[in-house]
């Protein structure tokens, strides 16, 4: 049997993967998993800290049964990237024969990581919001780009607020949408940004209370999608539903996880499961005056599929990519 692998850059992957097929993908993967159709272990967190290497990686496995593509995203952060001219965040993809586990791709995947973060708050807010006129972004870094990115092309939004510490980089995320179709508005703080805001969406590395539950009003829909506390207690204790993209592994990371370890949150806190809403198998936002909290921990899952759609239009496509023989 032939054992020969693609090897795929980055601007290989942008050129069979658009912003649409991601946005896509994210919800198609969410509902066959809800459907019981993909296999998807807890995520696996390498701290090499104790070691003395200032970095981490996450090991993501995952086989989407409707694709029949199996694969690994190996993700991390490293201290040292930015002195080197690279981002924190870098992303490798694996694709294997699921029938033999012969190597199939190799996949640079951080454009996929990238997009495909942002393209979970685009499908939960569709989902889960009530109204989008104003949506209130916290953090303008690159994943804050995607989400409003990938949140433009399937949400209806007159107005989004920027916060951050930054006014430049606020300033250069706003010239990212040279053509937008609605306002941009720079907040002198986090309440004036969340004030009357329809979605709060948090994008940071911060661990603080970036949102305050008074800010908040009826109806509003507020996502975390960093990796520690981004809002304070009050924000997912009062909220009239708490909503999850995976059960398992958001008792573990993010926003709630220390309400999680004081034994306030419980996987029975979780009232909606976007995955089994998707699925059919249960409700979402049942009253437009309910604040929804949603933690969108990110699940290897997505990648995975992503890396299957572009493996499989490189095939289609007859393009000559290269490929390396592994029995060599």
């Amino acid at each position: 049997m032939e054992q020969k692998a693609y090897i795929i850059g980055d601007e290989t992957v942008k050129k069979y993967l658009t912003v649409d097929d991601v946005i896509q993908c994210v919800e198609d993967t969410w509902r066959w998993y809800g459907e019981g159709k993909v296999v998807m272990p807890n995520k696996i967190t390498t701290d090499m800290e104790p070691m003395g290497v200032h970095g981490w990686f996450n090991s993501m496995p995952a086989y989407i049964g409707p694709m029949d593509v199996a694969g690994i995203k190996v993700v991390g952060g490293y201290d040292g990237n930015r002195a080197l001219g690279l981002p924190y965040i870098k992303a490798n993809i694996l694709v294997t024969d699921s029938k033999t586990g012969v190597l199939k791709a190799l996949m640079n995947g951080d454009y996929i990581n990238d997009l495909r973060t942002g393209a979970q708050p685009a499908v939960m807010a569709k989902l889960l919001a009530s109204k989008t006129d104003i949506v209130t972004v916290i953090g303008t870094g690159l994943q804050g780009y995607t989400s409003l990115l990938c949140m433009s092309r399937v949400l209806t939004m007159k107005e989004v607020r920027l916060c951050d510490i930054s006014e430049e980089a606020m300033d250069r995320f706003i010239a990212r949408f040279p053509d937008a179709p609605f306002r941009f508005v720079k907040c002198k703080s986090n309440e004036e940004g969340c004030r009357g805001a329809d979605v709060v969406i948090t994008v940071t590395n911060a661990n603080a209370n970036l949102v305050e539950e008074p800010w908040l009003k009826k109806g509003s829909l507020v996502m975390t999608m960093g990796s520690f506390r981004e809002t304070s207690f009050d924000v997912v204790r009062k909220a009239d539903k708490i909503a999850v993209d995976q059960v398992g592994q958001s008792l573990h990371r993010g926003n709630v996880k220390e309400l999680a370890e004081m034994g306030e949150i419980t996987a029975e806190s979780f009232d909606i499961i976007v995955p089994d809403v998707l699925a059919g198998k249960a409700t979402g936002r049942t009253d437009p005056d309910h604040r929804i909290y949603a933690q969108i921990i990110g699940t290897g899952m997505l990648d995975v599929a992503c890396a299957g759609l572009v493996l499989k239009r490189i095939e289609e496509s007859g393009a000559d990519a290269f490929r390396y023989d592994m029995t060599k």
